[in-house]
């Protein structure tokens, strides 16, 4: 902070200088600047270029610009005493030196800026060939827009052509910087600035959060990736012709285009842009400097029977709005709104209506304008360069590297010119929204996202039985100190199934099994399925009102437990008690043999009920989805594939009877006869749940990443396979559970893998391959027998990276919803892209 004397030129800064003061402390060292170059070919003279810009810099002000900092308040004054001249530099030794200069350029202008001590213009000459030079300036947004540095840059050029022709510029009437901020000052104290805030209110009630085709957002890098074509001649021809067609003009017409385009790749309707404007209202302003420039934003409702007509003229009102008013400043729109400008940057993707003219007359040689930025990138800028000379319109992407990587960019770009023919092109009565994304063969690999053939269908009990027979003797299942083989298993379960039979429980009956995890309730759910009746699995501890529900909603015809919990279940529901002397000896007097069809009181077939699970309720009253034995199988056959699983290993049983996961958990060992080992119902995570998993050297595991982040790995060696599932997954326990492939030479690498899947579709869907640390974490892709489509809200496939609505089809689909038709209607509907007859799985997640 200065302090003495401030010089007499001095003056405050304008509302705009400060907008960009504020902004440059929020972007830290990343610097706000304008950068841009002339290519040139011919000789220049560089002398008389210094020269002419020094007089042009001094007539405008902003090229000598110094800020100071006095008790505590900026101001601005003109100061060339540290005028360094151009600096010249010389890459032809170089091997590429034209790349040599871009690097250079792009270097020059990402390097940090002390507002109060660096110089805030620099200009060079960069000679990448014997006649071939690039006419390089720089300065900072607080210094200049971009409308001011193409009028100081134009000004440079017509007084250096001026003197090679020996001739006299005219002399330049410009504003000095004090006369701007009197203008600004003056302008925020009328009634004219009231009136606009009163629009913009009125204009922005309501106004959605940024629109975003990459769905998130990140920090800002100093150079934006770039993706840039010309519009083809057919393409610019049609635009002339519509443009003539509506009385319009080509940006207007280019909104609406980039409006129309933005709902159909976020299918949202409410699409706001940010407008960079001038703000440069009167003939002064535009032959002045300064940095006087804003952004607005313009909002446009692009609903499902918006038509290409209605769009072109929402976009001429709005546009003429805007720039009606387009002097009430982005700073003050977002106060009103109560925005936190540091965390909006912007009203959505910038669209940047570049200046016509892009040539520069230096003497007896025609340049051509480059601009390198025009400030920080947060998300999208959209730059429009008009057609000029025989040229045609061209059109610039320009994104945060962050959130675009160069193949992203280039398809969002290619998609955009493919969709503004096809705008162009359309009826004008036409629906914006029947405008098609997809061509032909995109549109086809997106509808044959597949896991591959699906496994034959089988029925659970043949599933049980089949790996009973496969390993006789192996423990099917551990619980503390106790544990049952495959043989003990099938037995028991046999002669409890034939209990139940003869209590009159057969196919698609309901058999509520009320017991906590334990050798019993596995005991009881072989015995169930075997039966031909589908077991609806309860916690004992849930609420009363909850297991209330449950057993009247699903008309459970008989239930399970155990004395312990049976005088807290509900009548009138009778109630077997499977840790009885009693049931025991009963038992014992029961064939152990196989059970069949000739056994069952009915045929059981794979399209009856496998088992009937209630969802949480979390969106409203639980509801019964009716999963078939359809799915079983091919799930099981899956787990074995991606997940290695042998008869030596030994999976984790520690999901909640109620939840599907615990269903996974069962598929997971009997699928390929491996041993499961049960967790007593108290053991969640944390250290009991370590101690188990490395006590009873547990290989595969299923737990959600709650559970996962209570643990530590560091000593679970045995423990080589882990899949994430239930809830969102971290990166950050991605990298602390993965291991890398070279870890050890003596441990074998932990694979990590991350599922998905509502319990409509037999509890997975969708799961990724081994994840390595440090990576994305992903769903994956559709597992075996599952095809995913990603629809809009009128069914029809998003490009790759849109985000949109996760339809799932294929043998893993449940029946739908226990006597709840209606539902089962809207969530189950038919699927156009498959077989006839097929249904899909409207999920309600939203995927990318």
């Amino acid at each position: 902070m200065r302090s003495g004397a401030l010089p007499s030129e001095a003056c405050r800064l304008s509302a705009a200088q400060k907008g960009i003061w504020f902004a440059q402390q929020l972007a830290g060292e990343l610097p706000i600047t304008i950068a841009q170059y002339v290519e040139v070919f011919g000789e220049l003279d560089i002398d008389l270029l210094e020269a002419t810009s020094r007089v042009a810099a001094r007539e405008f002000g902003s090229g000598f610009l110094r800020l100071v900092d006095h008790d505590g308040e900026l101001y601005q004054l003109v100061d060339d005493s540290s005028d360094s001249g151009i600096r010249r530099i010389d890459f032809r030794a170089e091997d590429d030196p034209s790349v040599a200069a871009q690097q250079w350029m792009r270097r020059e202008f990402s390097t940090p800026i002390d507002l109060l001590h660096d110089a805030l213009a620099v200009s060079a000459i960069l000679r990448v060939g014997d006649r071939h030079y690039y006419w390089y300036s720089r300065i900072h947004h607080i210094a200049l827009d971009g409308y001011g540095a193409m009028t100081l840059m134009q000004r440079i050029a017509e007084l250096y052509t001026a003197a090679v022709a020996g001739t006299e510029a005219p002399p330049l009437r410009v504003l000095d910087l004090a006369q701007i901020v009197e203008i600004d000052a003056a302008y925020r104290n009328s009634d004219r600035f009231e009136a606009d805030r009163r629009y913009w209110a009125e204009r922005t009630s309501g106004l959605p959060e940024p629109t975003s085709l990459a769905g998130r957002s990140a920090p800002v890098e100093a150079h934006p990736r770039v993706a840039s074509a010309a519009l083809s001649h057919d393409v610019a021809s049609t635009l002339d012709s519509v443009v003539a067609k509506h009385n319009s003009s080509a940006a207007t017409v280019l909104v609406a285009a980039l409006a129309g385009f933005l709902c159909r790749m976020t299918g949202r309707s409410d699409i706001v842009l940010s407008l960079p404007v001038s703000a440069r209202t009167t003939a002064p302003l535009r032959r002045s400097g300064g940095m006087v420039a804003n952004v607005v934003p313009l909002q446009l409702d692009v609903g499902a029977d918006v038509t290409i007509r209605a769009l072109i003229k929402s976009a001429q009102l709005e546009l003429t709005g805007a720039l009606r008013r387009q002097r009430y400043r982005r700073e003050d729109i977002c106060r009103d709104l109560g925005r936190d400008i540091s965390r909006n940057r912007s009203f959505g993707p910038t669209l940047n209506i570049m200046p016509a003219d892009r040539e520069i007359r230096l003497g007896p040689h025609l340049g051509r304008l480059h601009v390198l930025t025009s400030g920080l990138v947060d998300d999208l800028f959209v730059n429009i360069y008009p057609s000029v000379g025989g040229t045609t319109t061209h059109i610039d992407f320009q994104a945060n590297p962050s959130l675009y990587d160069d193949d992203v960019l280039k398809c969002h770009h290619d998609r955009l010119l493919s969709f503004l023919d096809r705008f162009l092109s359309a009826d004008a009565g036409s629906r914006v929204g029947d405008l098609d994304l997809l061509d032909a063969d995109e549109r086809r690999n997106l509808l044959d996202r597949t896991g591959g053939p699906e496994h034959p269908a089988t029925t659970l009990p043949q599933l049980l039985t089949t790996a009973a027979a496969h390993a006789r003797t192996a423990p099917a299942a551990t619980y503390e100190d106790h544990h049952l083989s495959y043989e003990q298993l099938d037995t028991a379960s046999s002669q409890l199934a034939r209990i139940l039979i003869a209590e009159g429980i057969g196919t698609e009956d309901t058999v509520a099994i009320a017991l906590p995890r334990s050798l019993e309730a596995t005991l009881a759910v072989w015995a169930t399925t075997k039966t031909g009746a589908a077991f609806l699995p309860i916690d004992p501890n849930y609420p009363k009102d909850r297991i209330t529900h449950m057993l009247s909603d699903s008309r459970a015809a008989l239930g399970v437990t155990t004395t312990e919990h049976a005088t807290t279940l509900p009548e009138p529901l009778p109630w077997l008690l499977i840790d009885t002397t009693d049931l025991e000896t009963r038992c014992n007097t029961m064939d152990s043999g196989p059970i069949t069809d000739t056994d069952r009181l009915r045929p059981l077939h794979t399209t009856n009920t496998a088992y009937l699970l209630y969802t949480s309720g979390s969106t409203g009253t639980p509801k019964g989805v009716v999963v078939t034995h359809q799915g079983l199988a091919n799930l099981a056959a899956e787990q074995r594939e991606r997940f290695t699983i042998t008869p030596d290993s030994r999976t984790l049983a520690v999901a909640s009877p109620s939840f599907d996961a615990s269903v996974f958990e069962l598929l997971l060992a009997a699928g390929s006869s491996a041993t499961m080992v049960i967790a007593p119902p108290t053991v969640f995570g944390g250290d009991e749940l370590t101690h188990l998993l490395h006590t009873n050297h547990v290989t595969h595991a299923v737990i959600t990443p709650s559970a996962l982040a209570t643990i530590d790995p560091t000593h679970l060696h045995t423990l080589h396979t882990v899949l994430s599932a239930g809830e969102a997954c971290t990166p950050d326990l991605l990298t602390r559970w993965a291991t890398p492939t070279d870890t050890s030479p003596t441990h074998t690498p932990r694979r990590f893998f991350n599922g998905y899947g509502p319990t409509e579709t037999t509890v997975m869907s969708n799961c990724s391959g081994p994840l390595p640390p440090g990576g994305p974490v992903t769903i994956g892709g559709p597992i075996r027998g599952t095809h995913a489509y990603v629809l809009d809200d009128r069914l029809r496939p998003v490009p790759t990276g849109v985000t949109a609505e996760l339809h799932l089809a294929g043998i893993q689909l449940a029946r739908g919803y226990h006597n709840r038709p209606a539902l089962t209607a809207e969530r189950f509907v038919a699927n156009p892209y498959g077989p006839p007859g097929q249904r899909m799985y409207r999920t309600g997640d939203l995927v990318r």
